[in-house]
């Protein structure tokens, strides 16, 4: 395992996808698809696209139109190269995000995925093959996050530090911030961690998004010994302020150093200015009354700090 050969047939490019404004329209997927072309090896590398099942109170246009992208999608499998090794798995009923997220995780069938949504764009290139070998020899490093801004301590990532190590092949930074957005992982971790937190989750988590139930897991907010007693303790200008316990079990990290440009994704947003889920309303598709709006563009969900519950003012801003 120390060198990795064929490394690309350890790893899975996981795209979980959902109704949006933008469907049938595939020119954001296809840009996705042939950016990873920015890394040797990683076109090469088996692709899964989870699409969800369609909310059926979305308008007759909206649901024809998500049945459209599927078509489109099926023909780029069959005839575009960079959709080469790609495989569609599609649920009937609607799952929400995490659940969507559980079910393409089920799917996969190697030991490493790197885990993307349907508007993230790799901007340039990073390490893959010896960020893969530094898992495999440091097992604490088990979710590792491709970040969309600096790597500085703001918003979700409440306290960053480099970090660094014999066996560490590539530049990380430690990062008290949980977050779905494009990461590199072990399949293992989502079924032992991840998967986990979620299900223990108000209502089995079916109404959450898989960050918010481990990042305030990992945080423990007004709390003692966790991130959220970590960041207080950085406020008050503690030098080198112990980590959580359990911070390894949750193993989050940056890919690039501390105060570095991170940018190595560009969120694409799908929506526009339309109600998430496409309605009008509450945005969770469930029930009413059932929590804020957790926009997937801009600052607010964090596609840069995803702000969608409590920091930021007990809102969550999910910093990447």
């Amino acid at each position: 395992m120390s060198e990795l050969t064929a490394w690309w047939n350890l790893l899975t490019l996981v795209i979980t996808t959902s109704p949006v404004p933008s469907n049938p329209d595939t020119s954001v997927l296809r840009l996705i698809m042939s950016r990873w072309r920015l890394v040797p090896e990683l076109p090469r590398c088996a692709k899964l696209i989870q699409f969800d099942g369609a909310n059926p109170r979305l308008p007759a246009d909206r649901l024809r139109a998500y049945d459209g992208f599927k078509r489109e999608v099926r023909e780029l499998v069959r005839a575009d190269a960079d959709f080469a090794r790609t495989a569609l798995s599609m649920s009937d009923e609607l799952l929400f995000a995490s659940h969507n997220l559980a079910a393409a995780v089920h799917a996969v069938n190697t030991t490493y995925m790197l885990v993307s949504q349907h508007d993230y764009v790799l901007t340039r290139p990073f390490d893959a093959r010896n960020l893969l070998r530094t898992m495999a020899a440091v097992p604490t490093v088990r979710h590792v996050r491709l970040n969309v801004r600096a790597n500085v301590a703001r918003g979700f990532d409440s306290h960053v530090v480099n970090f660094t190590g014999p066996s560490v092949r590539v530049p990380l930074s430690k990062t008290c911030g949980w977050s779905d957005v494009p990461h590199v992982t072990t399949r293992r971790y989502y079924l032992d961690v991840a998967i986990p937190n979620n299900r223990g989750d108000h209502d089995h988590g079916k109404h959450k998004f898989m960050e918010e139930s481990n990042h305030y897991k990992m945080m423990r907010n007004f709390a003692p010994g966790g991130c959220w007693a970590l960041k207080q303790a950085v406020a008050k200008g503690e030098t080198n302020p112990p980590w959580p316990d359990d911070f390894d079990r949750f193993g989050t990290y940056l890919y690039g150093w501390a105060g570095e440009r991170g940018t190595y994704m560009e969120h694409r947003s799908l929506r526009g200015d339309q109600p998430q889920w496409g309605l009008d309303g509450p945005s969770r598709p469930f029930a009413r009354g059932r929590g804020k709006a957790r926009g997937r563009g801009g600052e607010a969900r964090g596609r840069g700090g995803k702000a969608r519950g409590r920091e930021r003012g007990r809102r969550k801003g999910r910093g990447r």
